[in-house]
Formats: C-alpha cells, sequence, structure tokens
C-alpha cells in the first residue's frame, strides 16, 4: 500500500505486521554547466586573436617584400603600371619561425620588358607564383634578405603586335606582316617582293617554343587577289620550308619560355624557373 508521501510498506522476513518503510530517493540537482561555456568562448576569443595576428603578420611581410621587388625590378630596368605581392600559406607565423615560404604571388600589369636594338616587349599582364621560397625573417624585415624560391612559375599573355616586333622576315623579302587569331590557329599576312613584284600573301603560321625562344614556320601560304605566276609560287613553295625564331627579351625572376597556345588577345605562355633569386 503506498500513501501520499510515497512511503511503502512491506511485511518483514521476521514476521508479519512487522513494518520496513522507506523514501524513494530524491534526484540530486544539476550542476550548471557554465563554466565550459565560458571556457570554450575564451578558447574562441584567443583562435580570433590568433588568426587576426597571423594575417597581420602576413600583410607586413607582404609589403616588405613588394618593396623589395620593387627594387629589384627598377635594377634591372623592369618597367610595370601596377605591381601586387602577397604571402600565401596558413599559419603564416609558423612559415617565419623556419624561413620558408609556402607560396608568394606577384602580380603584374603592363610590364615592360627592356630589349636589345629597340626591340623589347610589353605584356599585358604577368603572374607570377614562387612556390618553396627562403628568405631569413629578420633580413627580410630590414630589407636585406636574398628571396630564394625552389620553383616558380609565370603567365602572361603576348600580343600579337608584340610578336610582330619580334618576328623578322626581311631575308625573305617578306614586310607588312601580321598576325591574328582564327578557329584556334594563328595566321600570318603580308606583301612579298617577287621580282620586284609586291604580291600579298596568307598563311597559316604553326608557332612552338624550341630552345626558350618562338619558333615560327609558315604553310599553306598562298597570294590573295591575284594571279599567282610560277615564280610567285616557286617563291611561296620555299617559305614554307623555312622557319624564323624570335625571342622574347629576358623575363622577370629568370623565368624560361616553356609553353604557348594561341588565344583571340595573343599568344598565352608559359614560363618556369627553379632555384629562382627573386630578391637578390
Amino acid at each position: 500500500m503506498t500513501d501520499a508521501t510515497t512511503r511503502e510498506t512491506r511485511v518483514s522476513q521476521y514476521g508479519q505486521g512487522a513494518p520496513v518503510s522507506y523514501e524513494r530517493p530524491r534526484s540530486r540537482p544539476r550542476r550548471p554547466r557554465g563554466g565550459l561555456g565560458f571556457l570554450a568562448a575564451i578558447v574562441l576569443v584567443v583562435g580570433a586573436i590568433a588568426v587576426v595576428a597571423d594575417r597581420v603578420a602576413a600583410e607586413f611581410a607582404s609589403q616588405e617584400l613588394r618593396a623589395q621587388v620593387v627594387a629589384e625590378m627598377s635594377q634591372r630596368g623592369v618597367e610595370y603600371q601596377t605591381i601586387d605581392v602577397s604571402v600565401g600559406g596558413f599559419p603564416f607565423l609558423t612559415q617565419v619561425a623556419r624561413g620558408n615560404y609556402e607560396e608568394i604571388t606577384i602580380d603584374m600589369s603592363e610590364v615592360r620588358l627592356p630589349g636589345g636594338a629597340g626591340r623589347g616587349a610589353t605584356l599585358p599582364e604577368l603572374g607570377v607564383v614562387a612556390r618553396g621560397v627562403d628568405a631569413d625573417p629578420a633580413e627580410l624585415v630590414d630589407g636585406t634578405a636574398k628571396v630564394v624560391a625552389e620553383q616558380v612559375t609565370g603567365t602572361a599573355v603576348v600580343s600579337f603586335t608584340t610578336l610582330e616586333s619580334l618576328v623578322d622576315y626581311s631575308r625573305f623579302k617578306l614586310s607588312e606582316v601580321r598576325f591574328s587569331e582564327s578557329a584556334g590557329a594563328l595566321r600570318a599576312t603580308g606583301t612579298a617582293s617577287i621580282a620586284g613584284v609586291r604580291v600579298p600573301i596568307s598563311a597559316v603560321a604553326d608557332i612552338s617554343v624550341v630552345d626558350g625562344q618562338f619558333e615560327v614556320r609558315l604553310r599553306d601560304a598562298k597570294a590573295v587577289g591575284v594571279q599567282t605566276p610560277q615564280i610567285a609560287k616557286n617563291y611561296l613553295d620555299g617559305l614554307v620550308e623555312r622557319s624564323v625564331t624570335a625571342r622574347l627579351p629576358q623575363l622577370p625572376f629568370s623565368l624560361t619560355l616553356d609553353s604557348v597556345t594561341v588565344e583571340p588577345e595573343g599568344l598565352s605562355i608559359n614560363a618556369t624557373g627553379r632555384n629562382v633569386p627573386l630578391v637578390t
């Protein structure tokens, strides 16, 4: 039998009528967990401060490195319109501690490369990514660091106008050469001097990279809008058997031309380098 106070009466093992009663244990009050929440909040705040400090340090290093790259470009006679330097990788402070940085990105616009005999070149954009960069942190701060990258890759676009200034067909009596993109291929037009007669011609230009320079070879050459006498046919047949090389002025950061593809706006190039000094 159970009464209102939850007391129960059971028969004692020593005989009937000897009641034994007890109260059910009451549940213990739970302890507040506010301490854990406060600790988690502290951890989040400390973590946020660490992230901010890391990014501030990365931005400072980017600005210092930019100043040194600017000085390096000036020393080499490389001009440009804009330059942006950023240090990647996270966390940054651990990279500083070991003096090795995962990735440094350098983006430049309207890059003017000096060249001999008036054959300079302008690249609308030049993007450089350096990986495995060694730089002493103390020297980086005071501006005396020798910054060396294990691997550097560069991408840029060479305008058709720039290519025209670099390619010389004069020894083949071909002048006014112009390049353009057509269905993914490079097309060339020009004016040939054949037996004293000026003949407009058109051809497909196959372009590749050989020993770090452009190699241009014409094919499917034909006269445009005029009758083609036998002497002109012989000239065109001889022209397609010849190749012309053109070398870009020295790219920044000792980059070597590696590959080229034809795009509507010009030639898209890739260049690479290893163990490259970004700042000397």
